[in-house]
């Protein structure tokens, strides 16, 4: 009997690529994760999309939700961990995307040897107007706790994002420790992300890695060897 080789990230990416829109609208998106009942209240829906999505695309090559590390669920197993992130781009202010709780991704390389990442990287549209942030509160409903206690203080609320312009589907694969501290090293890969800060429930939150796609296209070689992305 044939041994079918493990998918490669570039194999992962381009099915990725040839089934998802150039274009993600904020709506209907959103109504698309309403009909799914999965995250369909989240202010950062273009995350939870691609998610979404990416399982529904790479179901017939086998994906199912990927390993847990604490609190921790990597998004998808396909003879391997990978996980699926969003990476819009910010001109003009710190272009370090958040990927995955610290711990958790040393853990993984531990135990599993290997960990890959799939980014959909693009352009956002932002909600000037306030009208999307109307049309999705009126959707959900009653304000959750969280936002209530917001306006009680006076917290101010993010700009929202009505739509998504994808450019490409960036993949990295890590296989040791050794390999993530050269990314660190080499300025793409950044460690301590939201350290000081608190989630809704007021706890601190876990510190995270951060990618830079702008840094990570200047590099040049961009260790760990293989990676790339796929326009």
């Amino acid at each position: 009997m044939a041994i079918n080789k493990p998918q490669t990230g570039q194999q992962l990416a381009e099915h990725l690529i040839k089934s998802l829109p150039s274009y993600w609208d904020g709506k209907q998106c959103i109504l698309e994760l309403k009909t799914a009942e999965y995250q369909w209240k989240q202010m950062e829906w273009i995350g939870w999309w691609f998610e979404h999505k990416a399982h529904e695309i790479l179901a017939p090559l086998g994906a199912t939700r990927g390993p847990k590390f604490g609190n921790m669920v990597f998004d998808c197993w396909i003879d391997r961990p990978w996980d699926f992130k969003t990476h819009p781009i910010k001109p003009g202010k710190s272009d370090f995307a958040y990927l995955n709780d610290e711990e958790a991704v040393n853990d993984c390389l531990k135990q599993h040897g290997f960990l890959g990442l799939l980014i959909a990287v693009g352009d956002a549209d932002y909600d000037t107007s306030g009208a999307f942030k109307a049309w999705h509160d009126k959707l959900k409903g009653k304000p959750s706790v969280y936002v209530q206690k917001g306006l009680t203080i006076g917290r101010a609320s993010r700009k929202r994002k009505h739509g998504f312009n994808l450019r490409e589907v960036v993949w990295l694969e890590f296989k040791t420790l050794t390999e993530l501290k050269s990314a660190i090293q080499s300025g793409w890969l950044k460690p301590g992300m939201q350290t000081g800060q608190q989630n809704s429930n007021g706890a601190p939150r876990r510190a995270k890695y951060g990618f830079s796609y702008n840094r990570w296209r200047s590099y040049g070689t961009r260790p760990p060897s293989q990676t790339g992305h796929v326009p």
